[in-house]
């Protein structure tokens, strides 16, 4: 019971410094007054500088002069992962931590795809885990197939397979291969990337994003991972289950539940 209690207290804790972090991204590039972000997370000041110094100590923000405070930021996208990874104003938040952690688990390639209603495509955001030798000779080398891993059709392979089989309604009717990879909650398939596969699985909230009480999440990105395929068929499995279990694990340790604040007069 002592330990659940704890557990529950770090979440608490965690949450509500997720909750500052969120705010400082809500409000943009930039300086801002500790009661501007207060004004958005519904803490006092007191609270929100307590939290906002954890930030500075994490490298997340620094305070640029006196009662102001600014994120870091982003890091520039590295040569190897821009053949893959398509810059983004979305904030990756803990989404980058999970893939680090699956990365350093299975020490293969982690990707993190998102999709555009629009275009019917899927888009890689987030990476982990391509500075290797041998995938780095076979991105540079393949630079059209490094180009599909970072954006194609939905159907195109697993990332966008797994995302269109839990985009539709319970109710819908499938196609066969969607229908069993909704079962599944996994989806395999060949990479762009000649002799490589990919094993995805679906998310329905990024780690770290505020959830909505009582709303139902929708599938809004795909974390896979990219494997050589001399590692096909259980591994690729396996790594489809770890996968489900570690989203799942990010997203309820660091959920940020977002209750709509009253709108009010610009902090001073």
């Amino acid at each position: 019971m002592l330990t659940r209690s704890r557990s529950a207290h770090r979440r608490k804790e965690r949450d509500r410094t997720n909750a500052v972090l969120h705010a400082l991204l809500q409000l943009g590039a930039g300086a801002h007054k500790t009661s501007e972000i207060a004004g958005r997370t519904g803490m006092d000041e007191d609270e929100v500088r307590r939290r906002l110094l954890q930030l500075v100590r994490a490298k997340m923000c620094y305070r640029p002069s006196f009662g102001y405070w600014e994120l870091h930021p982003a890091p520039a996208i590295a040569p190897a992962d821009s053949a893959v990874v398509s810059p983004t104003t979305t904030p990756l938040l803990d989404a980058a931590v999970l893939l680090q952690a699956l990365h350093r688990h299975t020490q293969q390639a982690v990707l993190l795809h998102t999709h555009s209603p629009i275009t019917g495509e899927r888009l890689c955001i987030g990476a982990a885990g391509l500075h290797t030798p041998d995938l780095r000779r076979q991105l540079a080398s393949t630079p059209k197939a490094a180009a599909r891993l970072r954006q194609a059709p939905l159907d195109s392979d697993a990332p966008g397979l797994v995302m269109l089989a839990n985009l539709a309604a319970q109710d819908a009717p499938l196609r066969e291969d969607l229908r069993q990879i909704r079962s599944a909650q996994v989806a395999l398939t060949k990479a762009p990337l000649p002799g490589w596969s990919l094993s995805s699985v679906a998310v329905r909230r990024l780690p770290g994003a505020p959830a909505i009480p009582g709303a139902e999440p929708r599938v809004v990105a795909a974390v896979s991972i990219l494997a050589p395929d001399h590692a096909h068929g259980n591994p690729l499995v396996a790594y489809g289950r770890l996968m489900h279990n570690a989203v799942q694990a990010a997203i309820e340790t660091s959920v940020i539940v977002a209750h709509p604040h009253p709108a009010g007069p610009e902090a001073a």
